[in-house]
């Protein structure tokens, strides 16, 4: 998974006006379109995931097919939905941090005219 490029897309969005909260109400639509599709690329994902998710997209999600490709993408679909979970949170919290910064900015450009009487 290329957690550099999921972020970078989500910006991107984002800078052409899409709002993170309608991407956090469609989280499943937004971890299909990033994972993998062939059998191959499942089945090295699903080698580079962390062991805490295997097996656990069968109980959690309940599979009624039992075929190994299958048992695999659903490990993979929680997997994918906690890490792009994080990212939206890390891209939240760096807008509050740059809001706060500008709000800050405008505060010392303030009390800076009025200390000089600008």
């Amino acid at each position: 998974m290329e957690i550099e490029r999921i972020k970078s897309d989500l910006i991107d969005r984002m800078s052409r006006g899409e709002d993170i909260e309608s991407i956090t109400d469609r989280i499943g639509e937004e971890v299909d379109s990033w994972l993998p599709v062939y059998n191959n690329d499942i089945i090295t994902e699903w080698h580079n995931m962390p062991n805490e998710y295997t097996d656990r997209g069968s109980e959690e999600l309940g599979a009624t097919e039992y075929n190994i490709i299958k048992l695999m993408t659903l490990d993979l679909y929680l997997y994918y939905t906690d890490v792009i979970s994080e990212i939206i949170e890390e891209i939240k919290e760096e807008k509050k941090e740059e809001e706060y910064n500008a709000l800050y900015i405008d505060d010392v450009k303030v009390l800076e005219s009025k200390k000089f009487n600008i």
